[in-house]
C-alpha cells in the first residue's frame, strides 16, 4: 500500500513539473519575438519586503504578498494573513490589498487586488489655454490564486489576474482621446526545498501568460509583458548567528522580460534579530537607469501585526527626484 501510494506521488510530482515546463515555454518563447508590450503596469512591484531585497522573490515566502511574484509560495503559509501595501512612485500612487487562509486538507487560496492612481492631467482649451477639462489614468489588477504542496518539499501555485488599464475624461474633453483595454492572465509557478542540512528553497515563475492587451480593436492590442523568473533563497550556516539570536538569508534572481533588453538579476538579503527585526537590503542589476539599490525594515508590532517599509535608489526615480516609498501592514491570525 505504501509503495503504491509513493509511485502514485512521484507520477504526480512529475506531471506537475512536466505542466510547469510546458508552460513556462509557452510563456517566455515570444520574448525574443514581440517587440512592444502593453500593459506594463503589470511589472510594478508589489510589497515591501520585496522590494527590500532587490525583488529577488521567486523563492521567498512572503504570506499573502506572494502571489504576486511566485503563487507557490503561498504553500508555505501556516497562518491566514491580511495585507495591507501602499506605494509612491513615480508611476503614481498605489495600494493593494492580499487575504489568503491556508488548510492542509485543500492547500491555500488567496485573493488579491492593487490600483495604481498615475494622477489626472488638465484639458486646456486651444485659444485661451485654461483648463476646461480632467484626464484621469488608473490602472488595476484583480487576483485569484491556489497553491499546494506535494509531499514534503514541492510547491506548486497558479494565478488567474484581470488587468484594467482606463483613460476617462470630465468636463470639456472635446478630442482628447479616451479608452479603457482590459486583458486576463495566467501565472504559474513552483518552489522546492533541497534535502541539504542547510535550508535552500529554489523557484521558478512564469507571470502574465493570456492574450494580447485590447484597447479598442486587435490593431490596438499589444502582448502582454509576459515574464520568467528563477532564483533561490538559503539561509548562511552559523552558530555563532545562532546564539545570538539572529539569521541571515540570502537571495538571488535571474529575471527576463519584454520590459528588458537581456536576463537582469536581483541580489537580496536578510538579517533578522529575535525573529521580530528584520534589516533588509538589496540590489537590482537592469541595463539602463531602472538599476540600483534598495533598503527595508520590518517589524513585529505585536503577536499578529507586521509593519514593513522598504525604499529603491535606482537612477530612474533619481532623475525624477522621488525614491519610491513602499509600506506594508500584515495581520496574521
Amino acid at each position: 500500500m505504501t509503495l503504491g501510494r509513493s509511485r502514485s506521488r512521484t507520477a504526480l510530482r512529475r506531471a506537475t513539473l512536466g505542466f510547469l515546463a510546458l508552460v513556462g515555454a509557452l510563456g517566455v518563447a515570444p520574448l525574443a519575438q514581440a517587440q512592444e508590450a502593453g500593459a506594463t503596469f503589470l511589472l510594478l512591484p508589489v510589497g515591501a519586503r520585496s522590494v527590500g531585497t532587490g525583488e529577488a522573490a521567486v523563492a521567498d515566502t512572503l504570506g499573502a504578498d506572494g502571489a504576486w511574484w511566485n503563487p507557490a509560495a503561498l504553500a508555505a503559509m501556516r497562518k491566514t494573513e491580511l495585507s495591507l501595501n501602499g506605494s509612491q512612485s513615480f508611476e503614481g500612487t498605489s495600494a493593494a490589498v492580499g487575504f489568503a487562509k491556508p488548510s492542509r486538507a485543500l492547500g491555500t487560496i488567496g485573493v488579491s487586488a492593487t490600483i495604481l492612481d498615475y494622477g489626472d492631467q488638465g484639458v486646456t482649451e486651444p485659444g485661451t489655454g485654461g483648463d476646461v477639462g480632467t484626464v484621469s489614468i488608473r490602472s488595476s489588477i484583480a487576483m485569484l490564486s491556489y497553491a499546494t504542496a506535494i509531499g514534503e518539499r514541492l510547491r506548486v501555485g497558479l494565478s488567474y489576474k484581470y488587468a484594467r488599464l482606463a483613460f476617462t475624461c470630465s468636463g470639456l474633453c472635446g478630442t482628447t482621446p479616451q479608452f479603457v483595454g482590459t486583458s486576463s492572465a495566467l501565472d504559474v509557478g513552483a518552489q522546492y526545498v533541497l534535502s541539504t542540512a542547510t535550508p535552500i528553497t529554489i523557484g521558478g515563475a512564469v507571470r502574465n501568460i493570456g492574450p494580447d492587451f485590447q484597447v479598442r480593436d486587435a490593431e490596438q492590442a499589444d502582448p502582454l509583458p509576459r515574464t520568467w523568473q528563477v532564483g533561490a533563497s538559503g539561509r548562511l550556516p552559523s552558530a555563532a548567528l545562532a546564539a545570538a539570536d539572529v539569521s541571515v538569508d540570502v537571495l538571488a534572481d535571474l529575471l527576463g522580460s519584454l520590459a528588458y533588453s537581456q536576463v537582469s538579476a536581483r541580489l537580496g538579503g536578510v538579517l533578522t534579530y529575535q525573529g521580530k527585526y528584520s534589516l533588509r537590503a538589496g540590489y537590482t542589476l537592469v541595463e539602463g537607469e531602472r538599476g540600483g539599490a534598495s533598503v527595508g525594515l520590518g517589524v513585529f508590532l505585536s503577536d499578529g501585526m507586521v509593519l514593513d517599509i522598504a525604499r529603491r535608489f535606482d537612477g530612474f526615480s533619481a532623475q525624477a527626484g522621488q525614491a519610491p516609498t513602499y509600506v506594508s501592514l500584515r495581520f496574521l491570525f
